[in-house]
């Protein structure tokens, strides 16, 4: 049981990681950087949006808009 509970707690503290780089990558994306982004799923630096920018990038503009892009 004590090793079932310790992956369960281990399985959390790896979610919440993920959950912190995602909110961390476009933290300092202003609003009009973050719809730029999304609407052409380019990046900063012109690269394709990745599948985390992507998840990163919704964070963001939740945060912003308080909604869920179109």
């Amino acid at each position: 049981m004590k090793a079932s509970v310790a992956g369960h707690w281990a399985a959390l503290d790896d979610h919440f990681q993920h959950h912190v780089r995602l909110v961390d990558r476009f933290s300092d994306a202003d609003a009009e950087a973050v719809v730029r982004m999304w609407l052409s799923e380019i990046n900063e630096h012109g690269d394709c949006l990745s599948q985390f920018e992507r998840e990163a990038l919704v964070e963001r503009y939740c945060e912003l808009f308080e909604t869920w892009p179109q």
